[in-house]
Protein backbone atom coordinates (compact mmCIF):
# COMPACT_ATOMS: atom_id res chain seq x y z
CA UNK A 1 0.00 0.00 0.00
CA UNK A 2 1.29 3.47 -0.89
CA UNK A 3 2.11 5.98 1.81
CA UNK A 4 -0.82 8.39 2.30
CA UNK A 5 -0.35 11.91 1.03
CA UNK A 6 -2.35 13.18 4.01
CA UNK A 7 -2.99 11.32 7.26
CA UNK A 8 -5.12 12.88 9.99
CA UNK A 9 -4.89 11.18 13.39
CA UNK A 10 -7.34 11.83 16.25
CA UNK A 11 -7.59 15.51 15.35
CA UNK A 12 -9.47 17.72 17.80
CA UNK A 13 -10.50 21.36 17.95
CA UNK A 14 -12.26 22.42 21.16
CA UNK A 15 -13.28 26.01 21.77
CA UNK A 16 -13.41 27.08 25.45
CA UNK A 17 -16.53 29.09 26.19
CA UNK A 18 -17.65 31.00 29.25
CA UNK A 19 -20.82 29.87 30.99
CA UNK A 20 -22.16 32.49 33.36
CA UNK A 21 -18.74 33.73 34.46
CA UNK A 22 -15.37 34.64 32.98
CA UNK A 23 -13.02 31.75 32.24
CA UNK A 24 -10.15 33.34 34.15
CA UNK A 25 -12.33 33.53 37.27
CA UNK A 26 -13.14 29.81 37.01
CA UNK A 27 -9.43 28.99 36.75
CA UNK A 28 -8.59 31.29 39.67
CA UNK A 29 -11.17 29.63 41.93
CA UNK A 30 -9.87 26.19 40.97
CA UNK A 31 -6.30 27.25 41.79
CA UNK A 32 -7.40 28.66 45.17
CA UNK A 33 -9.21 25.41 46.01
CA UNK A 34 -6.40 23.19 44.66
CA UNK A 35 -8.74 21.58 42.15
CA UNK A 36 -8.81 21.23 38.39
CA UNK A 37 -10.84 23.89 36.62
CA UNK A 38 -13.60 22.60 34.41
CA UNK A 39 -13.80 24.79 31.34
CA UNK A 40 -16.90 24.34 29.22
CA UNK A 41 -15.85 23.55 25.66
CA UNK A 42 -17.48 23.34 22.26
CA UNK A 43 -16.25 20.20 20.48
CA UNK A 44 -16.07 21.43 16.86
CA UNK A 45 -13.84 18.55 15.71
CA UNK A 46 -13.57 15.61 18.10
CA UNK A 47 -11.08 12.83 17.34
CA UNK A 48 -11.26 12.69 13.54
CA UNK A 49 -8.95 10.30 11.67
CA UNK A 50 -8.70 9.59 7.92
CA UNK A 51 -6.22 9.37 5.04
CA UNK A 52 -5.99 10.66 1.47
CA UNK A 53 -3.85 8.78 -1.03
CA UNK A 54 -1.91 10.45 -3.88
CA UNK A 55 -4.31 11.27 -6.72
CA UNK A 56 -7.39 10.35 -4.66
CA UNK A 57 -10.53 12.45 -4.38
CA UNK A 58 -12.26 12.24 -0.99
CA UNK A 59 -15.66 13.78 -0.30
CA UNK A 60 -16.54 15.27 3.09
CA UNK A 61 -20.27 15.58 3.79
CA UNK A 62 -22.62 16.32 6.68
CA UNK A 63 -25.17 18.90 7.71
CA UNK A 64 -24.25 22.45 8.70
CA UNK A 65 -22.46 22.61 12.05
CA UNK A 66 -20.92 19.12 11.85
CA UNK A 67 -17.34 20.47 11.75
CA UNK A 68 -16.48 20.32 8.03
CA UNK A 69 -15.25 23.92 7.72
CA UNK A 70 -13.31 23.69 10.99
CA UNK A 71 -11.60 20.54 9.72
CA UNK A 72 -10.71 22.34 6.47
CA UNK A 73 -9.20 25.24 8.43
CA UNK A 74 -7.16 22.84 10.56
CA UNK A 75 -5.73 21.00 7.56
CA UNK A 76 -4.81 24.30 5.90
CA UNK A 77 -3.29 25.46 9.21
CA UNK A 78 -5.52 28.51 9.37
CA UNK A 79 -6.31 27.67 13.01
CA UNK A 80 -4.43 25.76 15.70
CA UNK A 81 -5.58 22.25 16.67
CA UNK A 82 -6.31 21.35 20.28
CA UNK A 83 -4.83 17.89 19.86
CA UNK A 84 -3.95 15.32 17.23
CA UNK A 85 -1.66 14.96 14.21
CA UNK A 86 -1.82 16.11 10.59
CA UNK A 87 0.80 14.22 8.63
CA UNK A 88 1.52 15.50 5.12
CA UNK A 89 3.95 13.23 3.29
CA UNK A 90 4.93 11.89 6.72
CA UNK A 91 5.65 15.31 8.25
CA UNK A 92 3.50 16.47 11.18
CA UNK A 93 2.35 19.95 10.19
CA UNK A 94 0.05 20.16 13.22
CA UNK A 95 3.15 20.53 15.38
CA UNK A 96 4.07 23.75 13.57
CA UNK A 97 2.68 27.16 14.39
CA UNK A 98 0.72 28.88 11.63
CA UNK A 99 3.67 31.24 11.07
CA UNK A 100 6.14 28.33 10.81
CA UNK A 101 3.90 26.51 8.37
CA UNK A 102 3.56 29.60 6.17
CA UNK A 103 7.36 29.78 5.93
CA UNK A 104 7.76 26.06 5.22
CA UNK A 105 8.42 25.00 1.59
CA UNK A 106 5.56 22.51 2.04
CA UNK A 107 3.06 25.40 2.23
CA UNK A 108 2.61 25.49 -1.52
CA UNK A 109 1.75 21.77 -1.66
CA UNK A 110 -1.58 22.31 0.16
CA UNK A 111 -3.95 24.86 -1.34
CA UNK A 112 -7.62 25.68 -0.86
CA UNK A 113 -10.48 26.91 -3.03
CA UNK A 114 -12.90 28.75 -0.76
CA UNK A 115 -16.68 28.67 -0.82
CA UNK A 116 -17.42 32.22 -1.96
CA UNK A 117 -15.44 33.13 -5.11
CA UNK A 118 -16.03 36.86 -4.55
CA UNK A 119 -15.19 37.25 -0.85
CA UNK A 120 -12.01 35.18 -1.21
CA UNK A 121 -10.50 37.61 -3.77
CA UNK A 122 -8.82 40.88 -2.84
CA UNK A 123 -11.12 43.59 -4.30
CA UNK A 124 -8.08 45.80 -5.05
CA UNK A 125 -6.20 43.11 -6.96
CA UNK A 126 -6.75 42.45 -10.63
CA UNK A 127 -7.31 38.85 -11.73
CA UNK A 128 -3.66 38.82 -12.83
CA UNK A 129 -2.42 39.89 -9.37
CA UNK A 130 -4.70 37.38 -7.60
CA UNK A 131 -3.14 34.53 -9.58
CA UNK A 132 0.38 35.98 -9.41
CA UNK A 133 0.44 36.46 -5.61
CA UNK A 134 1.10 32.79 -4.68
CA UNK A 135 3.71 32.62 -7.45
CA UNK A 136 5.56 35.53 -5.84
CA UNK A 137 5.25 34.15 -2.31
CA UNK A 138 5.58 30.39 -2.75
CA UNK A 139 7.64 29.80 -5.90
CA UNK A 140 10.80 31.01 -7.60
CA UNK A 141 8.89 32.42 -10.59
CA UNK A 142 9.89 36.05 -11.12
CA UNK A 143 9.86 38.94 -13.60
CA UNK A 144 9.31 37.90 -17.22
CA UNK A 145 8.36 34.34 -16.29
CA UNK A 146 5.55 35.63 -14.08
CA UNK A 147 3.39 36.95 -16.91
CA UNK A 148 3.85 33.78 -18.94
CA UNK A 149 2.97 31.52 -15.99
CA UNK A 150 -0.15 33.53 -15.05
CA UNK A 151 -1.40 33.39 -18.64
CA UNK A 152 -0.75 29.62 -18.73
CA UNK A 153 -2.78 29.14 -15.54
CA UNK A 154 -5.61 31.29 -16.89
CA UNK A 155 -5.69 29.21 -20.07
CA UNK A 156 -5.71 25.96 -18.07
CA UNK A 157 -8.87 26.98 -16.21
CA UNK A 158 -10.59 28.49 -19.25
CA UNK A 159 -10.21 32.16 -18.29
CA UNK A 160 -9.63 34.41 -21.34
CA UNK A 161 -6.27 36.28 -20.95
CA UNK A 162 -7.95 39.58 -21.84
CA UNK A 163 -9.85 39.38 -18.51
CA UNK A 164 -6.67 39.30 -16.40
CA UNK A 165 -6.63 43.09 -16.10
CA UNK A 166 -10.10 43.24 -14.54
CA UNK A 167 -10.96 43.66 -10.86
CA UNK A 168 -13.16 41.03 -9.14
CA UNK A 169 -16.32 43.15 -9.33
CA UNK A 170 -15.89 43.27 -13.11
CA UNK A 171 -15.99 39.47 -13.42
CA UNK A 172 -18.92 37.07 -13.43
CA UNK A 173 -19.32 34.39 -10.75
CA UNK A 174 -17.93 31.69 -13.02
CA UNK A 175 -14.94 33.84 -14.00
CA UNK A 176 -14.15 34.56 -10.34
CA UNK A 177 -14.36 30.83 -9.60
CA UNK A 178 -11.82 30.20 -12.36
CA UNK A 179 -9.50 32.86 -10.89
CA UNK A 180 -9.73 31.10 -7.50
CA UNK A 181 -8.90 27.73 -9.04
CA UNK A 182 -6.01 29.18 -11.08
CA UNK A 183 -4.64 30.84 -7.93
CA UNK A 184 -4.82 27.54 -6.04
CA UNK A 185 -3.00 25.73 -8.87
CA UNK A 186 -0.24 28.35 -9.11
CA UNK A 187 2.14 26.64 -6.66
CA UNK A 188 1.54 23.21 -8.25
CA UNK A 189 -0.10 21.71 -5.14
CA UNK A 190 -0.35 18.01 -4.36
CA UNK A 191 -3.54 18.45 -2.29
CA UNK A 192 -6.39 20.79 -3.17
CA UNK A 193 -9.01 21.41 -0.50
CA UNK A 194 -12.29 22.42 -2.13
CA UNK A 195 -14.66 23.99 0.39
CA UNK A 196 -18.01 23.95 -1.47
CA UNK A 197 -16.39 25.67 -4.48
CA UNK A 198 -19.57 25.86 -6.57
CA UNK A 199 -22.28 26.55 -3.97
CA UNK A 200 -22.45 30.28 -4.82
CA UNK A 201 -22.72 29.70 -8.58
CA UNK A 202 -25.63 29.22 -10.96
CA UNK A 203 -26.42 25.60 -11.80
CA UNK A 204 -25.22 25.91 -15.41
CA UNK A 205 -21.91 27.41 -14.26
CA UNK A 206 -21.53 24.74 -11.54
CA UNK A 207 -21.52 21.97 -14.14
CA UNK A 208 -18.73 23.66 -16.12
CA UNK A 209 -16.56 24.27 -13.03
CA UNK A 210 -17.06 20.71 -11.75
CA UNK A 211 -16.05 19.30 -15.11
CA UNK A 212 -12.98 21.55 -15.03
CA UNK A 213 -12.00 20.28 -11.57
CA UNK A 214 -12.41 16.66 -12.66
CA UNK A 215 -10.29 17.25 -15.77
CA UNK A 216 -7.54 18.98 -13.75
CA UNK A 217 -7.35 16.09 -11.26
CA UNK A 218 -7.02 13.53 -14.02
CA UNK A 219 -4.46 15.63 -15.88
CA UNK A 220 -2.17 16.53 -12.97
CA UNK A 221 -2.85 13.75 -10.44
CA UNK A 222 -3.83 16.19 -7.69
CA UNK A 223 -5.55 14.83 -4.58
CA UNK A 224 -8.84 16.47 -3.58
CA UNK A 225 -10.63 16.90 -0.27
CA UNK A 226 -14.03 17.92 -1.61
CA UNK A 227 -16.44 19.47 0.92
CA UNK A 228 -20.03 19.69 -0.28
CA UNK A 229 -23.71 19.51 0.66
CA UNK A 230 -24.51 18.23 -2.83
CA UNK A 231 -24.34 14.44 -2.51
CA UNK A 232 -24.82 13.89 -6.25
CA UNK A 233 -21.69 15.94 -6.94
CA UNK A 234 -19.73 14.01 -4.30
CA UNK A 235 -20.78 10.69 -5.81
CA UNK A 236 -19.74 11.90 -9.27
CA UNK A 237 -16.32 13.31 -8.37
CA UNK A 238 -15.09 11.34 -5.33
CA UNK A 239 -13.48 7.93 -4.84
CA UNK A 240 -14.27 7.82 -1.12
CA UNK A 241 -16.72 9.58 1.19
CA UNK A 242 -16.41 10.70 4.81
CA UNK A 243 -19.67 11.46 6.65
CA UNK A 244 -19.35 13.72 9.70
CA UNK A 245 -21.84 14.25 12.51
CA UNK A 246 -21.25 16.66 15.41
CA UNK A 247 -17.49 16.78 14.98
CA UNK A 248 -16.94 13.02 14.55
CA UNK A 249 -16.77 10.58 11.66
CA UNK A 250 -20.05 8.67 11.47
CA UNK A 251 -19.17 6.64 8.38
CA UNK A 252 -16.44 6.40 5.77
CA UNK A 253 -15.86 4.19 2.76
CA UNK A 254 -15.72 3.83 -1.03
CA UNK A 255 -18.24 6.17 -2.62
CA UNK A 256 -20.16 3.43 -4.43
CA UNK A 257 -20.50 1.35 -1.26
CA UNK A 258 -21.56 4.25 0.95
CA UNK A 259 -24.19 5.44 -1.53
CA UNK A 260 -25.50 1.97 -2.39
CA UNK A 261 -25.34 0.45 1.11
CA UNK A 262 -25.06 3.14 3.81
CA UNK A 263 -24.39 1.47 7.17
CA UNK A 264 -25.09 4.36 9.55
CA UNK A 265 -28.70 5.60 10.07
CA UNK A 266 -27.54 9.20 9.62
CA UNK A 267 -25.93 8.38 6.26
CA UNK A 268 -29.09 6.53 5.26
CA UNK A 269 -31.14 9.65 6.04
CA UNK A 270 -28.77 11.88 4.05
CA UNK A 271 -28.84 9.64 0.99
CA UNK A 272 -32.60 9.14 1.15
CA UNK A 273 -32.97 12.93 0.89
CA UNK A 274 -31.41 13.01 -2.60
CA UNK A 275 -34.20 13.94 -5.04
CA UNK A 276 -34.96 11.26 -7.62
CA UNK A 277 -36.83 11.80 -10.91
CA UNK A 278 -40.46 10.74 -10.63
CA UNK A 279 -40.52 10.55 -6.82
CA UNK A 280 -43.27 12.37 -4.99
CA UNK A 281 -42.23 14.95 -2.40
CA UNK A 282 -40.89 13.15 0.67
CA UNK A 283 -41.65 9.66 -0.66
CA UNK A 284 -39.20 7.02 0.53
CA UNK A 285 -37.24 9.39 2.72
CA UNK A 286 -35.93 8.55 6.19
CA UNK A 287 -37.46 10.97 8.66
CA UNK A 288 -35.35 12.18 11.56
CA UNK A 289 -37.07 13.44 14.69
CA UNK A 290 -35.77 15.95 17.20
CA UNK A 291 -32.81 18.30 16.93
CA UNK A 292 -29.05 17.62 16.87
CA UNK A 293 -27.48 17.34 20.31
CA UNK A 294 -25.39 20.21 21.61
CA UNK A 295 -21.66 20.03 20.73
CA UNK A 296 -20.88 21.69 24.07
CA UNK A 297 -19.37 19.09 26.43
CA UNK A 298 -21.19 16.12 24.82
CA UNK A 299 -21.71 13.02 26.97
CA UNK A 300 -18.86 10.60 26.11
CA UNK A 301 -21.02 7.63 27.16
CA UNK A 302 -23.86 8.34 24.77
CA UNK A 303 -24.26 8.04 21.01
CA UNK A 304 -24.22 11.51 19.47
CA UNK A 305 -27.09 10.51 17.18
CA UNK A 306 -29.26 9.27 20.03
CA UNK A 307 -32.59 11.07 20.11
CA UNK A 308 -32.79 11.47 16.33
CA UNK A 309 -31.98 7.93 15.25
CA UNK A 310 -35.00 5.88 14.10
CA UNK A 311 -33.29 2.73 15.47
CA UNK A 312 -32.23 4.06 18.86
CA UNK A 313 -32.34 1.68 21.82
CA UNK A 314 -31.45 1.80 25.52
CA UNK A 315 -27.77 0.97 25.00
CA UNK A 316 -27.42 3.97 22.63
CA UNK A 317 -27.98 6.22 25.66
CA UNK A 318 -25.39 4.31 27.70
CA UNK A 319 -22.53 3.49 25.31
CA UNK A 320 -21.05 5.56 22.51
CA UNK A 321 -20.41 3.34 19.45
CA UNK A 322 -16.93 3.17 17.97
CA UNK A 323 -16.00 2.95 14.31
CA UNK A 324 -15.97 -0.66 13.12
CA UNK A 325 -15.34 -2.41 9.82
CA UNK A 326 -18.44 -3.18 7.79
CA UNK A 327 -16.73 -3.84 4.47
CA UNK A 328 -13.41 -3.41 2.63
CA UNK A 329 -12.23 0.08 3.58
CA UNK A 330 -15.74 0.83 4.89
CA UNK A 331 -16.32 1.81 8.55
CA UNK A 332 -19.29 3.07 10.54
CA UNK A 333 -19.89 4.17 14.15
CA UNK A 334 -23.19 2.48 14.96
CA UNK A 335 -24.22 -0.40 17.25
CA UNK A 336 -26.45 -1.73 14.46
CA UNK A 337 -24.04 -1.39 11.51
CA UNK A 338 -23.96 -4.71 9.67
CA UNK A 339 -21.54 -6.06 7.08
CA UNK A 340 -22.18 -4.72 3.59
CA UNK A 341 -21.77 -6.38 0.21
CA UNK A 342 -18.28 -5.43 -1.09
CA UNK A 343 -19.60 -5.49 -4.68
CA UNK A 344 -23.21 -4.29 -4.51
CA UNK A 345 -23.63 -3.67 -8.25
CA UNK A 346 -22.24 -7.09 -9.19
CA UNK A 347 -24.40 -8.79 -6.59
CA UNK A 348 -27.56 -7.10 -7.87
CA UNK A 349 -26.73 -8.07 -11.46
CA UNK A 350 -26.12 -11.69 -10.40
CA UNK A 351 -29.43 -11.84 -8.57
CA UNK A 352 -31.25 -10.43 -11.58
CA UNK A 353 -29.74 -13.07 -13.85
CA UNK A 354 -30.69 -15.82 -11.40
Amino acid sequence: MTTPLLEVRKLRKHYPISKGEARWLTELRAWANHTTAHITKLHAVDGVSFTIQPGESVGLVGESGCGKSTLVSLINRLIEPTDGEILFEGKDIAGMSVAEFNRDPMRGAIQVVFQDPHDSLNPRFTAFDCIAEPLRRLTEVRNGELKTRVEELATQVGLPPELLGRLPHQLSGGQKARVNIARALASRPKLLVLDEPTSALDVSVQAVILQLLDDLRRQYGISYLFVSHDLNVVRLLCDRVIVMYLGQVAESGPADQVFEQPAHPYTQALISSIPKPGDKAGEGRTRLTGEPRSPVDPDPNQCLFHGRCPRGEARCAQTQPVLKDVGPGHIAACHFAAKVDPQPAAAVEARQKA
